[in-house]
Order: structure tokens, then sequence, then C-alpha cells
């Protein structure tokens, strides 16, 4: 793995708030060698410790996209879920910002299957056939799309396996 020159300033990200940590009561031991001190009830993270872990996660992201590995984001908060939708739009990935399926990607025989209904959904409801439909069974189809369009919108296009996943909130994305 080639060694790049991030522009990461550490001014910056004192000013977008990345040296806040969590509480001390609620911690983990294992976080102690990242906080380098104890401030208002909350821990604060060596910067310079985490401008070099992520350095060097955009050197794995890096020559993992020159290599033409395919991404899955993964980022359900309310707050985040827009950003995530239009970075991974941006950069070409899959994306999950709505809610993620526990299986999603152990079950991907299931998913596969449930992506291929949605495709054929869309494209039944691009050619018009919902309209020789009963007004009852083109409603009901029309909600199931939009079900699926909520939930598996970001990775419709999705034929394999992503090789990377990247979660934006690990404690929240647990499943």
């Amino acid at each position: 793995m080639t060694r790049r020159y991030w522009n990461i300033n550490l001014k910056e990200m004192i000013e977008a708030g990345v040296h806040f940590g969590h509480g001390i009561k609620k911690w983990n031991p294992k976080m102690a060698p990242y906080i380098s001190a104890k401030r208002k009830g909350t821990h604060i993270t060596n910067l310079a410790r985490t401008a070099r872990f992520l350095s060097e996660a955009c050197d794995l992201v890096f020559d993992a996209a020159s290599q033409g590995k395919s991404f899955l984001i993964v980022g359900t908060k309310k707050r985040a879920a827009d950003l995530v939708a239009s970075a991974a739009i941006r950069s070409r990935c899959h994306y999950v910002n709505k809610k993620w399926f526990s299986g999603m990607l152990t079950n991907w025989s299931i998913t596969k299957t449930r992506l291929s209904q949605f495709r054929d959904l869309r494209a039944e409801e691009k050619m018009g056939k919902f309209h020789h439909l009963p007004k009852r069974d083109a409603a009901i189809l029309k909600r199931k799309l939009s079900t699926l369009q909520r939930y598996l919108g970001g990775i419709k296009y999705m034929t394999r396996l992503p090789d990377i996943v990247i979660v934006l909130d690990q404690q929240k994305e647990y499943i």
C-alpha cells in the first residue's frame, strides 16, 4: 500500500468537533490509548493519532477504488441519511440509508431475489402495466414498489456482494 499525503488539517478537525468523545461514565477501557484528556464529563480524543488513522483509511479506500472494487456505505441515522445518499451517488457506490435488513449480505440469495422483484416492478410501472390492473391491485403494487424503493433503492444495481463495507455509526449499525 502506497502512502499518500492527504490534506488533513488538525485545526479543521477541531472546528468540526472531531475531538469530542463520549461521556466519561460510558467508555470502554480499550479506548484509553486514544484519549488525551477529560473535560466537563467528556473524553477528548487524541487528534494526531486520529489524523494518522484517517490517513491510513484514506489510503486503503483509494487503493481499493483504483483496483475497481465495489463499496457499500451504510448510515441509517436520520441526520446522516441524506448525506450518505448524496456522497454515495457522487462516488458511484451502493448505499443503505434507511433501514438495514438483517441478513442483507449474509443471505445474499434472498436479497438478490428481492432486488430482481424490485427491478421487475419498476419495469412494469414504466411500461404502464399498472394502468391495466384494477385500482386496488395497482395501489398494492405501488405501495410495495415505494417500500422497496425506500429500503433497496441504494443497492438496486448491486449484482454481487461488495468488496468493502463502510459503516458510519458502528454502535447503531451493530446488526
